[in-house]
């Protein structure tokens, strides 16, 4: 975090709007200014950046924080970066748990950009770097394949439920099961679109390789792990990752007689932390050290689930080596500690 930040300026983003609060950064934040509310357009942005100049609070001593909600944050997030500004794009959870400490009673987009702007000033949330291009675009087709594979699930499940009426409706069997086709068709256009983008840029291509040696990783959860962490140019260390996708340990325990089950804390991103949990399934059913590991679990009395979050847990820490000593796949990996 920069030192010589003075003010933490919060922003509740909706699809047309902008609203602005901005507080100082201290011991006890206070308020700057009156509340504002801006078009969330690119001159709407120019506008933001004057009012800004105006308070005395430029790109060397702001930080602009904002949750990472939908896709409306993105093009706000880019322009306030591109002008020099200390960006941070925080987990709306994070968001919503500081305002339970405070006490926060009733919900505006002015109160939230308020208790943005403050979770900003008190928190020091990491400083956010925008993905290139190139990534963005490998991320957006990961994202549309996810998309295709959701509906044609929904749309599967139709028609079994068609199939198996009383008094099955020929024609709309066969409508859905074009539907069907044509879903199948865009997914597999997807992926080959995916391989194509990946082609252009080796590095990331090594590094998808390099993931795809670890035992449950194909090429989806290798692309969803390469595009979701950015290449994993976000995290100091593995447990960063973990803590990111939601996998890490959250403990509930309250003096001596309080003693809840230990969960995962969801508290993160969802599509790695789902990425993981379905290589897992696909780890243990190999003939590899993890299914060793999760019969070792299971033999302890863990119950299914939890030895899966642990060996999803595991598979990040292990991808995470891979990429950092560049080697391929070694039962050594596994040996990484949480």
């Amino acid at each position: 975090m920069n030192t010589y930040l003075q003010f933490s300026l919060g922003t509740d983003i909706a699809k047309l709007t902008l609203a602005m609060r901005l507080v100082s950064i201290g011991s006890s934040p206070e308020v700057v200014g009156k509340p504002q509310t801006f078009e969330n357009t690119a001159q709407g942005h120019q506008e933001v950046f004057q009012w800004l100049h105006q308070q005395g609070a430029g790109p060397t001593n702001t930080q602009v924080v904002m949750e990472a909600t939908g896709v409306y944050w993105e093009a706000f997030a880019f322009f306030a970066y591109e002008q020099g500004f200390t960006v941070c794009v925080v987990n709306p959870a994070q968001i919503k748990y500081f305002a339970r400490t405070i006490l926060m009673r009733g919900k505006t987009d002015t109160m939230d950009a308020e208790l943005i702007a403050r979770f900003g000033a008190v928190m020091s949330p990491h400083r956010w770097e925008p993905p290139s291009l190139e990534m963005e675009h490998l991320r957006l087709i990961m994202r549309q394949r996810d998309a295709y594979v959701a509906m044609m699930t929904e749309e599967t499940n139709r028609l079994h439920a068609l199939e198996g009426h009383a008094h099955p409706h020929k024609e709309m069997i066969k409508i859905t099961k074009k539907h069907v086709r044509f879903l199948e068709q865009q997914i597999h256009r997807m992926e080959e679109t995916f391989k194509d983008t990946l082609n252009n840029t080796p590095a990331w291509k090594r590094h998808i390789e390099l993931l795809m040696t670890i035992p449950g990783i194909g090429l989806i959860t290798a692309g969803t792990l390469l595009t979701e962490t950015n290449n994993f140019a976000a995290f100091v260390d593995a447990h960063q990752l973990t803590a990111y996708a939601g996998l890490s340990p959250a403990p509930f325990l309250s003096g001596t007689s309080v003693r809840g089950k230990t969960k995962i804390s969801k508290i993160g991103n969802a599509r790695l932390r789902r990425a993981l949990y379905m290589a897992a399934l696909s780890a243990i059913r190999s003939d590899s050290v993890f299914k060793r590991q999760y019969q070792r679990l299971r033999e302890q009395g863990k119950p299914c689930k939890v030895g899966l979050v642990a060996i999803a847990r595991k598979l990040a820490l292990v991808a995470f080596a891979l990429i950092q000593s560049q080697q391929p796949f070694n039962v050594e990996h596994v040996s990484v500690r949480h």
